[in-house]
């Protein structure tokens, strides 16, 4: 198995920086869940040692940024190196070769991967419980302008009692805030449904 043009997207764990040469290595993993059944020969360890790189700093910095995030590699026509994460660019970079290193696991690198799974897992864990909490409030906010509406053209439509056609214009938009109150609770239904 290959690293460099495999369109496969690998996870970035770590960034080793050969202080005083042009070289980086990046260590990385094609694991980003937690398998439903373990075969310990599907896993390796990914290195991948970049050698005479044109500005390193820069490669570095922009990697950096996608530390523990997907990322895939592409060997361009002339010779340059494009790193990309899932659809956004990170950059193309000059290198003079690369190597990459497939080995087998050992204890530690299993360790070290059930960490990051589990890092990976809570990462998702705390954006969906942040998704919730958006939803709900925004379902909350929903009702309660939905309600104030309803109740301002219950007011506007006794003050207006004798005329028939402000009436009418009134009602068609008070069912349109009692239809969105129906989405909502449809919407509402459907996700305890889910759950």
């Amino acid at each position: 198995m290959k690293i460099v043009n495999t369109n496969l997207n690998f996870i970035l764990l770590e960034i080793i920086d050969e202080k005083n040469s042009n070289v980086l290595n990046l260590r990385l993993t094609n694991r980003g869940t937690i398998p439903r059944k373990l075969e310990p020969s599907d896993y390796k360890k990914f290195e991948l040692q970049l050698n005479g790189i044109e500005d390193k700093k820069r490669l570095k910095s922009e990697l950096s940024k996608f530390l523990n995030d997907f990322i895939n590699i592409e060997k361009t026509k002339d010779n340059y190196l494009d790193f990309w994460s899932e659809l956004s660019q990170i950059g193309e970079f000059k290198v003079d070769n690369y190597i990459e290193n497939l080995t087998e696991l050992n204890k530690e690198d299993w360790i070290v991967d059930y960490q990051n799974l589990l890092n990976s897992f809570y990462k998702h864990y705390e954006r969906n419980i942040e998704e919730a909490h958006l939803q709900s409030e925004f379902l909350e906010r929903l009702k309660k302008l939905n309600v104030e509406e309803i109740k301002k053209y219950e007011r506007k439509i006794e003050f207006f009692k004798n005329d028939k056609e402000k009436i009418e214009s009134l009602k068609n938009r008070m069912n349109l805030a009692t239809q969105i109150e129906k989405i909502r609770e449809q919407f509402i239904s459907e996700l305890k449904n889910i759950e």
